[in-house]
């Protein structure tokens, strides 16, 4: 990819701040496709999206059965009450 070709540095910040909200499919289809289209245009952004696609799979392969203790379930969703009270 060469000069004007380059998405902007812009872009690829916001790409990457997004991307395990994509991972985990939780945009709106308008965004999700958004990034798709960036992925396929930049490719430094796609190395890093299949790094943290990588890391994702690992941890979900390695922990994904660990169970979160109660207190802290117990603590994270008296906030997540908290929060949308507010």
């Amino acid at each position: 990819m060469t000069g004007a070709e380059t998405p902007a540095e812009h872009d690829c910040e916001q790409v990457l701040t997004r991307v395990y909200e994509f991972l985990d499919h939780e945009l709106d289809e308008a965004s999700g496709d958004a990034i798709r289209s960036h992925l396929a245009a930049c490719e430094p952004c796609l190395d890093r999206f299949d790094v943290e696609q990588a890391v994702k799979a690992l941890v979900s392969r390695c922990c994904g059965n660990d169970k979160a203790p109660d207190q802290l379930r117990s603590k994270v969703l008296l906030r997540i009450s908290e929060l949308s009270e507010s």
